[in-house]
């Protein structure tokens, strides 16, 4: 079994990052969190504390001790594990840097949304500099999490259901990765970390399937209790379809779909016989989505759709699986915030990734070269 780090650079200051930050910290890691100046009040925070806070309803708030930084590039150049923690709109920020600043045999593990570990190997291809990182990421956060105040968040922890892939395939930040959180498990590939996004699977369906609800008015809509109808629910299974067709025609051996993993994350006790049903009995059914005009701005659209549903829509074509459900939510979410999402959408063109066929993207994302 993989030993635990003795130290971490953790890079960003959202939810993720300061939830990672907080459970490396009480494991006994010594961790430093950086980030850039137009985050300098989430940074100091915890300069002036020294800690990062977690706060839960029955005990109050806990603290752990962790030191921080507003040079992320020196930060990145002295560590030997690395944790980003950012939205998928901020990989190739953080993918510039890393190419840049981190030094040959450094793990790099992105936490969130997968394609991070993409967007680092294209930075460094752009950057001249050959794959002498070992990189990872997840599918998903490992926590449900949220920043209540500069260095404070509420969080828990999800009891399964994330997974790790790494580039090249197999590399030891994988098993960092699932040593820092149990709850991990390794994953063949990073194409599966990417086609297993769960927000992009169940975000935006019930956005585009409620808009009358969503926009007509502030307040606040069960968006997976009133708005995942059976309908709309079938909706999340069809792009749940099209996405685990993907992973088959890639020859991957997990087929599992959503509805498993509302049950194995902790979010459901149990398959219900629908995934309606399922939902309506998961800790999904009570969760609430800000409503009215601005609605739409949420990175429930700005982010799944551009960042994950336009990649997955490129790989079902790059290996000859057609996807109409999501590419019809990708048209639909355009026309709705009037947004060319398929000009501004990554790609595997993104990352010189396309034309390789199936077996040269499956060769490509194990060794990182290409």
């Amino acid at each position: 079994m993989t030993a635990l780090p003795h130290a971490v650079t953790v890079l960003g200051t959202g939810a993720g990052a300061l939830s990672s930050a907080m459970e490396m910290s009480l494991a006994g890691i010594e961790v430093t969190v950086a980030d850039f100046e137009r985050f300098r009040s989430n940074i100091d925070a915890i300069a002036e504390r020294g800690v990062i806070r977690l706060k839960a309803p029955w005990h109050g708030i806990t603290e752990a001790p962790a030191k921080a930084s507003l040079d992320p590039g020196a930060a990145a150049a002295a560590a030997d594990v690395i944790v980003v923690s950012v939205p998928a709109f901020g990989h190739d920020t953080f993918a510039a840097l890393l190419a840049e600043h981190a030094r040959p045999g450094t793990q790099v593990i992105f936490a969130g949304e997968g394609g991070g570990s993409l967007a680092l190997v294209a930075a460094m291809r752009a950057a001249g500099r050959d794959i002498d990182l070992q990189i990872a990421e997840l599918n998903s956060l490992p926590y449900g999490a949220r920043v209540r105040a500069p260095g404070l968040i509420t969080a828990s922890r999800k009891v399964g259901g994330t997974i790790a892939a790494g580039i090249p395939a197999g590399n030891p930040a994988v098993d960092t990765a699932c040593a820092i959180w149990p709850s991990v498990t390794a994953a063949e590939s990073v194409l599966e970390t990417v086609l297993l996004n769960f927000n992009a699977i169940d975000h935006v369906p019930p956005i585009l399937g409620n808009l009358g609800a969503i926009e007509g008015g502030a307040g606040k809509f069960l968006l997976w209790g009133v708005g995942a109808s059976p309908a709309v629910s079938r909706f999340i299974a069809a792009i749940d379809g099209e996405l685990i067709e993907i992973r088959r025609t890639l020859g991957f051996s997990n087929l599992k779909g959503y509805e498993e993993y509302l049950v194995e994350q902790g979010f459901a006790a149990e398959l219900k016989g629908s995934l309606h049903a399922t939902l309506q009995s998961s800790a999904f059914a009570d969760s609430t989505f800000g409503t009215g005009p601005n609605a739409l701005e949420s990175r429930y659209i700005t982010e799944d759709v551009p960042y994950a549903l336009c990649l997955m829509s490129s790989i079902g074509a790059e290996v000859g699986v057609p996807t109409p459900t999501i590419d019809a939510m990708i048209h639909l979410a355009g026309i709705a915030t009037e947004t060319d999402y398929r000009a501004q959408g990554r790609t595997l063109a993104t990352f010189g990734l396309a034309g390789l066929g199936r077996d040269g993207l499956l060769q490509a994302t194990r060794t990182g070269r290409w």
